[in-house]
Formats: structure tokens, C-alpha cells, sequence
């Protein structure tokens, strides 16, 4: 443990090197967050709960994130940023560490709330980090790089966290404890860097804010940011937690590391085409995904029913970029709207609305499985989230007369 006063004297870095070093601590917090996805078939097994057991274990995920999201959005704007992302990183710690003392079925469900606190404590805070720290190590660079990276830090800590634990799970000894301490101290380093950073928000006295707000202008086009957040993190959710259980159950593919890989590939590919399209602006990065989704979804039906692990992985592929440039889109759309003194509380807004997207699939996908199958239940989502991305489309390309 590194005494306190080690991390007080710690020298501050420049506003570039503080950029990387918020976006490594953002990254190493969400990995943390998705390091159970492989193991729950070996949670099952071990204390023999079914797939319901799971939506539990992945509501109560989501139910801390939002609680995390709410504090976030009541009192980062008037807080130090420091701190505040201190305080996540010392709550996923504790997390890991609950993994590992409490092994039992009550500890897990601990240990996810603990775990989803941390990332909604982060997710705001952190990205609006990002923002002040791009804009003051480069004033007259481009905007939007501070979005991308927020959200590839994000999407790819999620995706990292599935090949990490699935890796392991797979080829080292005990694998429902070794990844919990690999990404203990991955997440103690980060602590101890993020000290170096300099400081972006001056608290004032005011008292604390709304935990959600909503755009002063364009709120249709705020709702439909929401709404489309909340559809990509729907599709994030699908690999993150049901991609063991469809190899597993569904395609009769029982390897660890092989659920870790399907979940990075979706994931991953999300992040990717954040980096590679970085700069597409929101109008033309919808345009993208409106053709692209349908065919990942496809692909992913597809794969279910035709028992075809190549079109269920290409499909998760094509979804996953889809995804990841439809939540970059709104994220993009959602800073443009907001003042700089509400961007924590609309951050959080948006935030809120795409984690609750992650329960979605998990609770909804389990019970409709239940009464029509599994691969009536997949392509009945597919349809639903089509649906909404429709919805989303059709605010986004009505015509903008303040352009």
C-alpha cells in the first residue's frame, strides 16, 4: 500500500501526459467492472444457480452503476476531479478485494454492486477530465479526440476485461481469483499515477447540483442521444454477459478463453472503429451505423440458428463497430449541447440511460427465453433494438434549423 504521503508529494505532469494517464485509470476501471463476464458458467457451476441467477447478478451491476452516476451528477461539478477519480478507483479495489475474501453467492452480488459504483463514480468525472485536460495541453486542436477517447478507454476496458479473465481462467490456477488480483494491481498503479495529474476543476461553494440534467437546447435531439446510448450499451450487453451462455448453451462451445475472445471481438471492434472513424461527425457516424447494425444483427441471428460460431463472431464484430460509433455519436452530440457548468449532470444523464441498456438483454433476453427459446428470444431483440435505432435515426436526420 503506498502511504498517503508518497502520493501527496508526487510531482504534477503535464495536461498531455495527465490525458493519458485519466485514460489509463478510466480503462483499468472498467476492466475491472467486466472481469466476471467468462467466469459466471463457472460460478454456476460451482454454486448451481441458473441463467436468472445471472440477470441478478448483472441487475445488481447496473443498479450500482447508477447509483454511482447520481452522486457523480449531484457533486462532480462542484468537486475536485482528483478525487473524485481516486475515490472509483479505491471502490473497484475494494470490489476485487471482496472477490477474493467472500467467494460465496453473496459476495459476488457485493462485490458487482461495489464493482458498478466504481464505474459510475468514473464515467462522468472522467470524461469530462479528458475534455479540460485536451483542451488546455491543446487549445486549438481538435474537440472531438477527447470524446473518442473517453469512450475507447471505456468500451475497451470492457472489452479487455473478458480476454483478460478468460485467458486465465483457461491456462492459469485458480481462475475465479487470479484475475481478481492481476486487475487489483493494475488499478493500485493507476492510483498511484493518477496523483501525477494535474488538477482541471475549481469547486466553488455551490451548493450540490441535480444528480441528472438535461440540455438547455435541442432536447429531442438530447433524448434521442439518450435512447441511443442506451441501444449501444444494449448491444455491449448482449457479448458482455450472454455470449458465454449462447457458446456455452446454445453453440456447445464450453472454453473460457473462447468466451473471452467473443466478447473481446465485439467489444473490441467497438472501440476500433472509435479510433479509425474518429472524425466522422455525429450526423454521418448515424448514417454508418443505420446500414452496418441490421447486418451485424443478421449475421448474429444467424449464428444462433444455424449453430455457426463464424457468423455469430463476424456478426458480434460488425454489431460491436456499430455500437461503439453509435454511443461515440451521442456521446459527441450530447457534450455540443451541454454548458460546461451542467456537463457532469447531462454526462450522467446519458450515462445513466446507456448502463441501464447493459440489464436489458441479460433480464429480458432470460425471461423471453423462458416461453419462446433461446433463438426466438435473440431475434425478437435484434428486432427491438432495430426498432429503436430507427427512432433514434429519424430525430437525428430531421433537419436542424439553427444549423
Amino acid at each position: 500500500m503506498v502511504r498517503l504521503t508518497t502520493l501527496v508529494i508526487m510531482p504534477r505532469t503535464t495536461h498531455r501526459a495527465g490525458f493519458a494517464l485519466v485514460a489509463l485509470a478510466y480503462a483499468a476501471t472498467t476492466t475491472g467492472g467486466s472481469v466476471p463476464t467468462p467466469l459466471y458458467v463457472l460460478y454456476q457451476d460451482r454454486d448451481h444457480f441458473g441463467t436468472t441467477m445471472i440477470g441478478v447478478v448483472f441487475a445488481v451491476y447496473v443498479l450500482g452503476v447508477v447509483g454511482g452516476l447520481l452522486v457523480a451528477g449531484a457533486h462532480a461539478d462542484r468537486l475536485r476531479r482528483r478525487p473524485v477519480l481516486g475515490a472509483a478507483l479505491a471502490v473497484q479495489l475494494l470490489a476485487c478485494a471482496v472477490f477474493l475474501a467472500w467467494p460465496d453467492l453473496p459476495g459476488l452480488l457485493t462485490a458487482r454492486v461495489l464493482s458498478g459504483l466504481s464505474v459510475g463514480l468514473l464515467s462522468g468525472p472522467a470524461t469530462a477530465c479528458l475534455i479540460e485536460l485536451r483542451r488546455r495541453a491543446a487549445p486549438d486542436g481538435d474537440p472531438r479526440q477527447a470524446e473518442v477517447v473517453a469512450t475507447a478507454a471505456n468500451l475497451g476496458g470492457i472489452a479487455a476485461g473478458p480476454l483478460l479473465s478468460g485467458a486465465l481462467a483457461e491456462w492459469a490456477p485458480a481462475p475465479l481469483r487470479l484475475p481478481y488480483v492481476v486487475i487489483g494491481i493494475v488499478l493500485a498503479a493507476a492510483a498511484v499515477l493518477l496523483a501525477a495529474v494535474p488538477e482541471t476543476a475549481s469547486p466553488g461553494p455551490r451548493p450540490a447540483a441535480r444528480p441528472l440534467a438535461l440540455a438547455g437546447q435541442r432536447r429531442d435531439l438530447f433524448l434521442a442521444s439518450c435512447l441511443g446510448g442506451l441501444v449501444a450499451f444494449a448491444m455491449f450487453g448482449l457479448f458482455s454477459a450472454l455470449s458465454p451462455s449462447f457458446l456455452a448453451g446454445t453453440l456447445g462451445y464450453r472454453s473460457h478463453a473462447l468466451a473471452g475472445l467473443v466478447a473481446f471481438v465485439g467489444l473490441g471492434a467497438a472501440a476500433t472503429a472509435q479510433v479509425g472513424l474518429r472524425r466522422l461527425p455525429p450526423r454521418p457516424a448515424l448514417a454508418v451505423v443505420v446500414a452496418a447494425m441490421p447486418v451485424g444483427l443478421g449475421l448474429v441471428v444467424l449464428g444462433v440458428w444455424a449453430a455457426s460460431l463464424g457468423a455469430f463472431v463476424a456478426g458480434g464484430a460488425v454489431t460491436g463497430a456499430a455500437a461503439g460509433l453509435l454511443f461515440r455519436a451521442c456521446l459527441t452530440t450530447v457534450v455540443q449541447l451541454s454548458p460546461p457548468d451542467r456537463r457532469a449532470g447531462t454526462l450522467a444523464t446519458l450515462f445513466v440511460t446507456s448502463y441501464s441498456g447493459l440489464a436489458l438483454p441479460v433480464i429480458g433476453l432470460g425471461a423471453a427465453s423462458q416461453v419462446a427459446g433461446t433463438r426466438s428470444a435473440l431475434t425478437g431483440f435484434a428486432l427491438l433494438g432495430l426498432t429503436a435505432l430507427a427512432a433514434v435515426a429519424i430525430v437525428r436526420f430531421r433537419p436542424d434549423p439553427t444549423a
